[in-house]
């Protein structure tokens, strides 16, 4: 009996060549991606509620002196060599005030809530904070550059003033600078914040910090055009002699049509060595600084 295996081989050949190979299977389609035209990116001049924000901050100093353990000043300086922290909790309502005839933007902040915590702190309680609001009220009026920078917070009445100072303070330590023209993906500007040192006496400074922002994308969700935008910075030089090194960074979301930040992150990691410590020995801090701004509802 003849075999039908070469008969169904040449068959299979035959019809292979007739109909030749087998076509390569479609790529892919690969995504497009938007291309977005040069847009300004300014907080809002219009009136209405801008949204509700909780703000918070944590900061940790160390002050080193550079002295041998078996000076006899060691000992007694122990206590201020110990690593001291702070908390602020912000939760606030800020509103926009529309006044075509300024050209800094003005907003009514109405704070919720405030609170202080960490090693040292010497402020009211939340129970005594509470007392206060109830007879005073909450509230404090920003003046913003439309550029992004705080340029003042005042309030109505001295016994709210410490809050209007400490959020005075968090906001010139946010990296909340806008550029001055339209931008596109990719684009960079500069502007400077000030992060809280602790000076060997106590006081506190302010040091200032020069940031270079890049817009990273573009992002379209919802129907709501946000702008990506990432930041590194360094300490300017000082003009006191203190030597001030390290690094600032973060990134913040901005909704573009709506003209108001969504979210922020900010970290700060910094040494400053100080030129003249008023007699003590040589000296220098170590600062931990993070920040956030959250939009809630975003």
């Amino acid at each position: 009996m003849l075999s039908l295996l070469p008969i169904i081989t040449l068959s299979l050949t035959l019809v292979a060549w007739l109909v030749g190979p087998a076509p390569a299977p479609a790529p892919a389609p690969t995504p497009t991606r938007q291309s977005w035209p040069p847009m300004m990116l300014q907080l809002t001049a219009d009136s209405g509620v801008v949204g509700h924000y909780r703000i918070t901050t944590r900061e940790k100093h160390q002050l080193i002196f550079d002295i041998a353990s078996d000076d006899p000043r060691a000992e007694l300086l122990a206590s201020a060599t110990a690593p001291k922290t702070k908390n602020t909790e912000f939760a606030v309502t800020i509103v926009s005030v529309s006044d075509e005839r300024a050209a800094d933007r003005r907003y009514i902040m109405y704070w919720l809530g405030y609170r202080v915590t960490g090693d040292e702190v010497q402020t009211l309680s939340g129970l005594q904070w509470d007392s206060i609001f109830q007879s005073v009220g909450r509230q404090a009026i920003l003046s913003i550059s439309p550029g992004g920078m705080p340029k003042g917070v005042s309030v109505t009445s001295e016994a709210v003033r410490p809050v209007g100072q400490a959020m005075a303070g968090v906001l010139s330590s946010l990296a909340l600078g806008l550029p001055a023209d339209s931008v596109i993906e990719g684009d960079t500007w500069e502007a400077v914040v000030s992060v809280p040192v602790r000076r060997p006496d106590g006081t506190r400074m302010m040091a200032p910090i020069v940031v270079t922002y890049r817009l990273r994308a573009f992002t379209q969700e919802g129907g709501k055009l946000r702008a990506r935008i990432e930041f590194d910075g360094q300490p300017a030089p000082s003009d006191g002699g203190d030597e001030i090194s390290g690094r600032y960074f973060g990134e913040s979301t901005f909704a573009v049509r709506e003209g108001h930040y969504d979210r922020l992150f900010a970290a700060s990691r910094l040494e400053v060595k100080w030129a003249d410590s008023g007699g003590l020995p040589p000296s220098r801090s170590l600062v931990e600084w993070e920040a956030e701004l959250n939009r809630s509802g975003e």
